[in-house]
């Protein structure tokens, strides 16, 4: 076959003889085509990098745990980063695609490609939502973080709340408070129980006169409690020589051998506690009172009455959760026999037992002011309120043969209400304490 001789002019000529050929696909249509071909060899390339860090990181959620909230926290710093990358390669293409094209070509494919590619224009848009969003959110977080904490915090305080005892201790007591303890009978007279308020002192007035003071603002009936001066009699109090005189009103009509027995214990308790010496009764200014069986009475003199009791729980009703603690004015020898008898209640007189009997101890004189008491093993020891006033109970019976202390050993635990158990225990100032408005 005889070689062509291929030259311009001829090359031309046949190049002209060829059928024309018109590319009917518009600018716009090419440049989605490329697009969508450049996004898919795009994933193609990150696809196998994808599934290593998977991997990856279900390995080290599998053989260190204590690396998650780490590693959630890696995984979170590539996912941005590639989203960065990918927004940052998204706002480069459109420069690299749309060489050789005016700048007026350029503007009318992007706002059409826009519009017919709603697809790119959501993941662009989310993209960007997802690199704007972190910051918000992190914020948002960390407000949540410390609500949570500060949630976490109250709910810690009321998991273990302090349970507060029932009886006036030392370190209740401010400088210039006094303590002043109240012999308040129950409704039957049958228990008269001691009421303590604090007060404050004042320079001119004697303990005695404050006690006096405050009668008027007791408030039995509130307490669940009989009256203390149920017929309204004036008292006085003469420091000089410890005499205190107590004036009925003639209408006073003092008929029961209850209401004598009420008087007489009443003033008796204050006797004891104010080292009187005698108490004058009057009528009017007139010496002498008609005290019922007892007949007509001039004066009360200093009685020895019992000061070693042991204490039991009174509940003025079935409603009432938090006891009295009372003393049963019946003498006993010794504390082991006062704790012994704690543990039965007296129903007669309405008095509950204050050690109940899963509640097992030795007691041990270690001094003339100590006392220690060992706990039994099986002995139920709870951080709450009824331990709580059983222990109270304790101290205070332990108070009424002039112990000042008393150690607990064997408790399994080392704090019940604000009592510290590896340490001595105070004895109270003052049982039952009670606020004055």
């Amino acid at each position: 076959m005889k070689k062509q001789d291929w030259k311009d002019d001829h090359i031309e000529e046949l190049l002209k003889q060829l059928p024309k050929i018109t590319n009917h696909i518009s600018k716009q249509d090419m440049y989605q085509q490329m697009m969508i071909y450049k996004e898919q060899k795009k994933r193609k390339r990150w696809l196998t990098p994808s599934v290593a860090s998977a991997v990856a990181v279900l390995l080290l959620c599998i053989l260190v745990p204590t690396m998650i909230n780490f590693q959630d926290s890696a995984g979170s710093d590539v996912d941005n980063s590639e989203q960065e990358n990918q927004v940052a390669s998204n706002a480069t293409q459109p420069k690299d695609a749309n060489d050789g094209i005016t700048n007026d070509e350029i503007t009318n494919d992007e706002i059409t490609n826009d519009e017919s590619n709603p697809t790119q224009g959501n993941t662009e848009d989310k993209v960007e939502n997802e690199e704007g969003t972190p910051k918000g959110d992190i914020d948002q977080t960390g407000d949540i973080y410390a609500q949570n904490e500060q949630a976490g915090d109250a709910d810690d305080g009321n998991e273990q709340p302090v349970i507060e005892p029932t009886a006036v201790y030392a370190e209740d007591i401010k400088g210039q408070e006094e303590v002043l303890t109240y012999s308040i009978p129950d409704h039957n007279v049958q228990n008269f129980i001691p009421i303590s308020v604090m007060v404050n002192k004042e320079a001119e007035l004697s303990k005695m006169e404050l006690f006096i003071n405050y009668m008027s603002e007791l408030k039995e009936a509130e307490w669940g409690l009989g009256e203390l001066n149920p017929f309204d009699a004036d008292f006085h109090y003469d420091s000089s020589n410890q005499v205190l005189t107590v004036d009925f009103h003639a209408a006073t009509n003092i008929t029961t051998s209850s209401q004598s027995e009420t008087i007489k214990e009443i003033l008796t308790d204050m006797m004891a506690d104010f080292n009187i010496k005698k108490i004058d009764l009057l009528t009017d200014g007139e010496q002498g009172v008609e005290m019922g069986n007892e007949g007509f009475t001039e004066e009360i003199n200093q009685v020895d009455t019992p000061n070693k009791s042991a204490y039991y729980f009174y509940y003025p009703n079935e409603e009432w959760t938090t006891p009295f603690l009372v003393p049963f004015r019946k003498k006993i020898n010794s504390v082991t026999d006062a704790f012994a008898a704690m543990k039965t209640g007296i129903e007669t007189y309405n008095l509950k037992a204050s050690i109940p009997d899963d509640i097992d101890f030795e007691t041990e004189v270690v001094s003339d002011e100590q006392l220690l008491i060992t706990f039994e093993d099986d002995a139920d020891i709870k951080n709450d309120e009824e331990t709580l006033y059983t222990i109270e109970a304790i101290l205070l019976t332990a108070k009424e043969f002039e112990y000042n202390e008393v150690k607990l050993e064997n408790t399994e635990i080392d704090q019940i209400g604000r009592f510290d158990l590896e340490k001595e225990i105070q004895v109270p100032v003052a049982p039952n304490k009670r606020d004055l408005p």
